[in-house]
């Protein structure tokens, strides 16, 4: 059996140019394909022409906000798994995406990049 080393690709979608490159330059290191976008409508485009195994967003973002990104690639992509970066410590998981088929898992900012990737491991890992 030929095993396919293929890197997960995953979609990061985040306002913050610095924090959206250093996004892109942890997962790259840690095996990752990465795309990088800066707001929501253009992380549609993305994916639309290059599928990601995984989103990664921020919820506050000009155009096209996290929320209003996950319901619209959820709607075509239901099992989509996601990982939410937010500053608001009061966002909750079932409050954002009650009825998700997908994982979602929400990290409050600023975290470190053991949870990063560890959340991003168990989330590829359930789908």
């Amino acid at each position: 059996m030929v095993k396919c080393d293929v890197p997960s690709h995953i979609l990061v979608a985040e306002d913050d140019v610095q924090a959206a490159w250093a996004l892109q330059d942890i997962l790259q290191q840690a095996g990752y394909r990465t795309t990088v976008t800066h707001d929501g409508l253009q992380a549609l485009a993305v994916e639309a022409m290059d599928p990601a195994d995984l989103l990664l967003t921020d919820l506050t973002m000009p155009r096209l906000d996290g929320r209003s990104l996950i319901r619209r690639l959820r709607a075509a992509r239901p099992s989509l798994p996601v990982l939410v970066m937010s500053g608001d410590v009061n966002v909750a998981a079932g409050e954002v995406w009650s009825g998700a088929m997908a994982p979602t898992l929400v990290l409050v900012k600023p975290t470190g990049v053991p949870a990063i990737l560890r959340a991003i491991r168990t989330l590829l890992a359930r789908t």
